[in-house]
């Protein structure tokens, strides 16, 4: 039950993980902005995982030089028993780099 459970654990961080990231990127595009980003982030938590884990979605721009950092934070709760947003914290974080 225990090599279950954590297999659960990796599943559910390495999808919040992908998550970010991927809005990350999506935020960065020329003509998206923050919102979009946090959006498309939320709606692949929602599909992949379950809405719970979707409550605590934070975006930031940084200037780096001539471009900007967008930064996509994702904090909730690890699963202690299956799919549920129970447990202990969790933070990742996704980036990626808007050009001009």
């Amino acid at each position: 039950m225990t090599l279950v459970q954590l297999a659960l654990v990796l599943h559910v961080r390495n999808t919040l993980i992908d998550a970010a990231s991927n809005g990350a990127h999506y935020g960065a595009l020329a003509n998206r902005s923050a919102a979009d980003a946090q959006g498309r982030t939320r709606t692949l938590i929602t599909e992949s995982l379950h809405g719970g884990f979707a409550r605590d979605i934070a975006v930031r721009t940084t200037p780096v030089g001539d471009s900007q950092l967008v930064t996509v934070s994702v904090s909730t709760r690890v699963p202690l028993i299956g799919l549920l947003p129970n447990g202990w914290d969790l933070h990742v974080e996704g980036a990626a780099v808007r050009y001009g």
